[in-house]
């Protein structure tokens, strides 16, 4: 993807990068008026590091864990003798359902992480890297048939450093335009030039548009010169782009979504400390929210949305800043392993309400979603592309809040294989085949050679990749050997680790990293000195609170990485009648159903040895919505209670137990006689007081028919 402005890709010759460079390292960081004996940390990065302060700054190489791999040592891409980028994700990617193939298969994410993980984790990458194409140097990925729809797909290589390149012992490194510190520069900017754009330069506010919403990138916004967002799909021109502090925040409406939240969060705590503080300049005002604004999404990151991914104890504890740290952003990082996330990702952005239901707006198409800021508008406007209204960023943050991400697997739903940034063949392209074929670009060493770098053991078969034997078989079929494998490919084929959602390298090197982002960083929260005021502000910091605080969302569920929901109950059959009977006992080997809102089955499930059934995540329940549970009566029974009324699950961490059912035997008018005496049709005789061995003997056979024993 391109994120320059076109001037500064007009030409792929080195001085491109050299203009990179001085637009990025030549501005000066932002006049620091201070509070009293408060440092603010500069918008380019550099100076965190008192020793070394180009260290972390914007425009500084990409680092490397692992050895570069260039075909010629030096510079030339990677997996020459490989098969094509394409080809590996129709082989190993493709997420159709085989019996429905106008539809992909669900695979739910098995920790039950909300879409929140990937919406939440784009956020953060545009914080801490990017890599803009050079736009000149052709890098091509051939279709992976002579009947791929895709065709060739246009492919260039990243921006580079013009030092590096030019021998085995200085190979090419690409360059990282932004901040490497989780510093908030997608918020406000890695240049001087940009923050001080983005600022009303009132009150320490950042500039908005109608509805509370980004503004617009146009003369009227911007009257010194619009800030150049990225715009790869052209659906809109690009004065109809909102401007934020990183180019790509209009690549879909859950990134610009989660762009806005923060900036009204940077608004909100600049008036609340105006209040407090009437006789603060903007300056002041504008550091200190900033200041506060990042240790907030560092507190998200580190206490929230790493132990979701990671597991609870995924880095050291934190020894406090060490200034031999280098923060730098690793190729490895950014150019495979961060990119776990295309995986997870659905053919839908959902939009609901508050109670979870569905906006009258509805569910957008991933495909339609892409550089389309029109759906996000708080005036409900048609969008031309979907036919579908826009809406305010509230239902976009309760919808990725309600339902669970897919799987972290090598297989991706058609709108990222198929569909990005158009349709296939007309603009369309793999964002899977563009991951390998972006690791080849950069140089990054195979799979195995990786985990070495990172301390893991090499592999010596593919076995000890994943246990999924076909997944095996693929990629021997396409590499021959575990020593070829592309990091990004042999990375997400890898079994999890336990109590991750990730495997081993992909959690090595995001460990790594975000451990480096911590301690060599001068400026991490847990580093600094807080008063009393800014504790606090910051206390208690979640990103549910931050929705809720600057929103109209105020029912979410505590932690939104996560959305576990549950209905339960037990089905009774009465044991026997009159003042003798014993109580109800739950009855086994019973069918229940839960159906959607509009009346549709969506799963069963069968009681077990005490009557007890449940549906959650991984058995029908989808995401938010009402559901009805009904109860499939079994032969020789007669359903007595009513149904139960509707369920509502308005978010995650909603169980609702106790829907039960109670059923009795089959009572007939008549004493049979015959070979029907004994109740061999399913039905006991009822004369009187039921006989109790009658009864025992009615579950038995229930119980017979559940484990599939009895003969009809």
């Amino acid at each position: 993807m391109s994120f320059l402005p076109k001037w500064l890709r007009q030409s792929h010759h080195p001085s491109a990068a050299r203009k990179l460079r001085r637009l990025i390292l030549g501005l000066e960081p932002l006049e620091m008026r201070a509070l009293p004996s408060t440092v603010f940390e500069s918008i380019n990065g550099t100076g965190n590091n008192l020793a070394n302060p180009a260290l972390g700054s914007a425009g500084t190489d990409l680092i490397r864990i692992a050895a570069a791999a260039y075909a010629d040592g030096i510079s030339a891409p990677a997996g020459a003798n490989l098969p094509n980028a394409r080809l590996i994700s129709n082989v190993l990617s493709d997420q159709t359902d085989a019996n429905n193939p106008s539809e992909d298969v669900s695979t739910v994410n098995q920790k039950l992480l909300s879409d929140y993980i990937y919406v939440f984790g784009q956020f953060l990458d545009h914080d801490l890297d990017l890599t803009p194409d050079s736009s000149g140097i052709a890098f091509e990925i051939p279709p992976g048939s002579a009947t791929d729809p895709m065709g060739t797909e246009p492919f260039t290589r990243s921006v580079t450093d013009p030092a590096t390149g030019t021998s085995k012992s200085n190979p090419l490194q690409q360059i990282n335009a932004v901040t490497s510190f989780l510093d908030g520069s997608q918020i406000y900017g890695s240049s001087a030039a940009r923050a001080d754009a983005l600022r009303t330069h009132v009150g320490g506010q950042l500039k908005t548009g109608p509805g509370d919403l980004l503004p617009l990138d146009n003369s009227a916004n911007f009257p010194s010169g619009t800030i150049a967002m990225a715009n790869d799909a052209h659906i809109v021109s690009d004065n109809q782009l909102f401007a934020a502090g990183d180019v790509r925040a209009n690549e879909n409406i859950e990134l610009t979504a989660m762009q806005t939240l923060f900036v009204r969060e940077h608004n909100r705590i600049a008036s609340q400390l105006q209040a407090a503080h009437p006789g603060w300049t903007d300056e002041q005002l504008y550091q200190e929210a900033r200041r506060l604004v990042i240790a907030e999404l560092q507190m998200i990151t580190y206490t929230e949305w790493l132990p979701a991914l990671l597991g609870p104890i995924a880095l050291p504890s934190y020894k406090g800043y060490n200034s031999s740290v280098n923060p730098g952003i690793a190729n490895e990082f950014s150019t495979a392993m961060f990119r776990f996330a295309h995986s997870q990702l659905d053919n839908e952005v959902d939009r609901l309400n508050n109670d979870g239901s569905d906006s009258a707006a509805g569910a957008v198409d991933l495909a339609q979603a892409f550089f389309n800021p029109t759906l996000i508008n708080a005036s409900g406007v048609t969008d031309p592309l979907s036919g579908q209204a826009s809406t305010d960023i509230d239902p976009i943050l309760k919808g990725a809040a309600s339902g669970n991400a897919q799987e972290v697997d090598l297989l991706a739903v058609r709108d990222i294989r198929n569909f990005l940034f158009g349709a296939p063949g007309a603009g369309g392209t793999d964002l899977i085949a563009r991951d390998i074929q972006r690791g080849r670009d950069n140089g990054l060493d195979d799979y195995n050679s990786m985990r070495a770098a990172y301390g893991l053991p090499r592999v010596t078969s593919f076995a000890q990749i994943t246990s999924d034997v076909q997944v095996q078989q693929k990629l021997q079929q396409l590499y021959g050997t575990v020593d070829k494998i592309d990091a990004f490919v042999g990375a997400l084929a890898e079994d999890h680790v336990a109590g991750a959602d990730v495997g081993p390298l992909t959690k090595a090197v995001l460990a790594n990293q975000f451990r480096r982002l911590r301690d060599g960083d001068r400026f991490f929260y847990l580093n600094e000195k807080f008063t009393p005021e800014e504790q606090k502000i910051l206390q208690g910091t979640t990103l549910a609170k931050v929705i809720e605080r600057n929103t109209g969302i105020t029912n979410l569920q505590s932690n939104v990485f996560f959305f576990k929901a549950s209905i339960s109950g037990t089905v009774f059959a009465a044991g026997a009648t009159g003042p003798k009977s014993s109580p109800p006992r739950g009855l086994a080997g019973v069918t229940v159903q839960l159906q959607d809102d509009e009346g549709n089955g969506v799963a069963t499930a069968l009681t077990d040895s005490r009557g007890r059934y449940s549906f959650n995540n991984f058995n029908g329940i989808e995401g938010t919505g009402n559901y009805d549970v009904r109860l499939i009566v079994p032969t020789g029974f007669t359903q007595t209670s009513g149904n139960p009324a509707t369920i509502s699950i308005s978010r995650g961490d909603v169980n609702v137990s106790g829907v039960n059912f109670t059923v009795a035997p089959t009572r007939r008018n008549t004493a049979p006689t015959g070979r029907h005496a004994a109740g061999h049709d399913g039905a006991i005789p009822m004369t009187g007081t039921l006989d109790p061995a009658a009864v025992d003997a009615l579950f038995a056979e229930a119980a017979m028919r559940r484990d599939g024993h009895f003969e009809m």
